[in-house]
């Protein structure tokens, strides 16, 4: 299975010239804890999570209507091709100390795959492992 198969496409974006406050509202509209910020051309250049958000305000006062995406979230994040696997997404994740990634292909980004739809994957590849093992055993 590869992250093609279990990513949501249409990931929830802003330019990275957007307010903090136009962020936030999208990710409270669409019950998001991250929104992707990309340029033309579907070009990612940054993300912004809940934390950031709550950190920029909390402990360097930064302004929802003046300050910009751009000015909190993290620029250049890893990405994963939507081609890859679930082991090789679950590396960079674990290495990076990460629970989002955004999915790119041929430099655009196409999706975004958090941890809770890799485990569910990976259970259901474990589940048809089981079931194999069970079919093998009764012959």
């Amino acid at each position: 299975m590869n992250i093609r198969q279990i990513m949501k496409k249409d990931p929830i974006t802003v330019l990275p010239t957007s307010s903090i406050r136009e962020a936030v509202r999208k990710m409270k509209e669409y019950n998001v804890g991250s929104i992707l910020a990309v340029e033309e051309g579907w070009r990612l250049r940054g993300i912004l999570t809940d934390r950031d958000v709550a950190f920029s305000l909390v402990t360097d006062g930064k302004n929802l209507d003046t300050s910009c995406v751009c000015d909190v979230m993290v620029s250049d994040p890893i990405s994963v091709n939507a081609d890859a696997d679930l082991d090789s997404a679950l590396r960079i994740m674990s290495k990076a100390n990460i629970r989002r990634l955004p999915v790119t292909e041929n430099g655009k980004l196409v999706g975004i795959v958090a941890l809770p739809e890799i485990a569910i994957a990976l259970k259901e590849e474990f589940n048809q492992f089981i079931s194999l093992e069970e079919s093998y055993a009764r012959h």
